[in-house]
């Protein structure tokens, strides 16, 4: 019985590292995200993750809901990522941790705050599209929980 229970153990611990692997595989590279409204604007992020495990992102406002005519207002963070285990979302979905690591945050040239910043998400790659969860785990929005719900409204497409 012992044996059987530390098989299991090992089969589901293997399955998890296999479902990790491919998520870091699918995950690398460029990403763009949809057109949402945000605060009298709108806004579309672009996104990459390398194989090293550092990410980059480029938010630009806009003026119209198609993210056609720029306002010129940008924001640039960049950083460090790590996925983590994986886990059951609310809803079902198979999501996995993600830690984000914050070392620059630049808006209209000037270091943001934010920079320093640990970011706790979960993530997942859902029909092709890249998903986090419902909000950012930073201690200001969630004291510093991760989400357990995904947010599908808002998700990037691969480029």
């Amino acid at each position: 019985m012992k044996n059987l229970m530390a098989i299991s153990v090992a089969a589901l611990l293997a399955a998890t590292q296999v479902q990790a692997a491919q998520l870091d595989k699918q995950l690398t590279g460029k990403w763009q995200s949809l057109c949402k409204k945000a605060s009298g604007s709108y806004l579309q992020i672009t996104s990459f993750f390398s194989t090293d495990g550092y990410y980059s992102a480029k938010s630009v406002f806009y003026s119209d809901a198609a993210c056609r005519a720029s306002t010129g207002m940008e924001i640039v963070s960049n950083g460090k990522y790590r996925l983590g285990r994986s886990l059951t979302a609310v809803g079902g979905e198979s999501a996995q941790e993600i830690d984000i690591d914050v070392h620059e945050l630049i808006g209209g040239g000037l270091q943001l705050p934010g920079s320093g910043q640990k970011i706790a998400q979960v993530i997942a790659i859902i029909d092709g599209k890249l998903v986090f969860g419902d909000a950012p785990g930073l201690q200001a929005v969630t004291s510093g929980e991760r989400p357990q719900k995904l947010n599908h409204k808002f998700y990037s497409r691969k480029q």
